[in-house]
């Protein structure tokens, strides 16, 4: 029987095809509008200000986007399998 692993060049073309159509929905995406990411979980995007008290620049204001990873159940479960066992010898 064998099995058909891609090798580093299709990898490397499947991360990109993924990284690009994920970017361009961050990109897309409302304010508050949830992306997901597969099974694994959702990112939310929101935009946050933040007003300048250094000397140079006091007083001004900055937008920028922040984004909240939110992971599914599973992938809850999993990450805290794994702290369990890293901790609980």
């Amino acid at each position: 029987m064998k099995t058909n692993f891609p090798n580093a060049q299709q990898l490397k073309a499947a991360y990109q095809i993924v990284s690009e159509h994920f970017s361009q929905a961050l990109l897309k995406a409302k304010v508050g509008e949830p992306v997901r990411l597969g099974k694994l979980g959702s990112f939310k995007k929101s935009e946050n200000q933040i007003t300048s008290r250094l000397p140079d620049t006091k007083g001004q204001t900055y937008v920028y986007y922040r984004l909240l990873f939110k992971p599914f159940s599973q992938l809850k479960t999993e990450l805290n399998q794994a702290l369990e066992k890293k901790y609980n010898r």
